[in-house]
């Protein structure tokens, strides 16, 4: 039992969210970064890409089951030798997994910097951050499942992956929030997450058509349109406060359009987003209102720069193969000027 107590005291939560953030999320930035800088689609980067994506992927979920089963010891003690049994087991794979994940970091850290212009264009690149007081935006339309793009890709896992790696890294310098769109009941998981409520409240105006497709389709009204976590910037640096975020993204399921609009308007508006710095967008598809031809491309950039008076950066992550091939689509396009004209970058993964 000697053996087993030390193997649990050498690893720590603490030492993951080091190697699952402040390398994970930002060696995949960094790699996706440097197959959009150079102008090439390196296979050495992108095989090393989809390798530290699946690493750390197995991490995260390995680590969420060693946490389960340690709060099931502590209330279960006469079985305290099963549960023994297997923390030494999780332990053991969740070590072999880290040692895999320091092979994949020591990949990218040894991608040539000949790749660059100058030393000093490799030295920005590999110094860059995300600012500290970020909101994430997650689309949750229904081509975001297998089941509803052509690609038959699980873009929402991915997204949830990434989000997990990001919040993994933070400590108390970061302030976050995430928004969702849209919000229906249908892109919550009531059989997960029973409890979840979605924020705001809906409008007392929306329940006065007869159909929620009608109010959906009102432009003028957010019925349904977007949701949040918290409704402001929230510290989430102590190992609590990042599970409670970790539980409500695995809450999160695709469902319905995409009011991409709606949900930015409303974080570049509220009072409580004030001091944000940045954006960060992960969607795969146009927003409705250029889909249905409401408005045009043009005037709907134009829309979100003006209303971005406090000049936050927007971060823009094109989900799904088409992003990462660069395809010549609306949705790549408009991604790409909305970070471009906001001071921001977009990538495709």
């Amino acid at each position: 039992m000697r053996r087993l107590n030390r193997e649990i005291n050498i690893f720590n939560l603490s030492m993951l969210d080091v190697m699952t953030g402040a390398l994970g999320a930002v060696m995949i930035i960094m790699i996706v970064l440097l197959t959009q800088k150079i102008g090439i689609e390196s296979m050495t980067c992108q095989d090393v890409k989809e390798e530290l994506m699946a690493t750390t992927d197995t991490l995260s979920k390995t680590t969420e089951e060693l946490t389960e089963t340690r709060k099931e010891l502590q209330t279960v003690r006469e079985n305290f030798p099963e549960k023994a049994d297997t923390i030494s087991a999780l332990t053991k794979a969740l070590n072999a997994t880290a040692d895999k994940f320091s092979e994949v970091i020591k990949k990218v850290t040894d991608i040539d910097r000949n790749f660059f212009k100058t030393p000093e264009d490799a030295d920005k690149l590999m110094a860059f951050q995300i600012p500290h007081k970020i909101v994430m935006v997650v689309d949750l339309s229904g081509s975001m499942a297998p089941e509803n793009n052509r690609y038959k890709e699980d873009r929402l896992s991915q997204v949830k992956a990434a989000l997990k790696m990001f919040i993994a890294a933070m400590d108390e310098k970061y302030q976050i929030d995430i928004v969702f769109f849209p919000a229906f009941a249908e892109n919550i998981s009531r059989e997960q997450c029973p409890g979840f409520t979605i924020k705001p409240d809906i409008d007392s105006r929306c329940r006065k058509f007869e159909r929620r497709d009608e109010a959906y389709d009102s432009m003028d009204l957010p019925c349904y349109k977007y949701g949040y976590f918290e409704g402001s910037l929230t510290t989430v640096s102590s190992e609590k406060e990042k599970y409670d975020f970790y539980k409500k993204i695995a809450c999160l399921k695709p469902y319905h359009d995409t009011p991409t609009e709606y949900a930015l308007e409303f974080i570049l508006a509220r009072d409580t987003y004030r001091s944000a710095e940045g954006i960060i967008l992960f969607s795969d598809g146009q927003p409705d209102s250029l889909r249905k031809k409401t408005t045009t491309k043009n005037e709907l950039l134009k829309k979100i720069k003006s209303m971005n008076r406090r000049n936050m950066k927007i971060f823009t992550m094109g989900i799904g193969t088409e992003f990462r091939n660069q395809e010549d689509t609306e949705a790549v396009d408009f991604l790409r000027q909305l970070a471009s004209q906001n001071n921001g970058f977009y990538i495709g993964f």
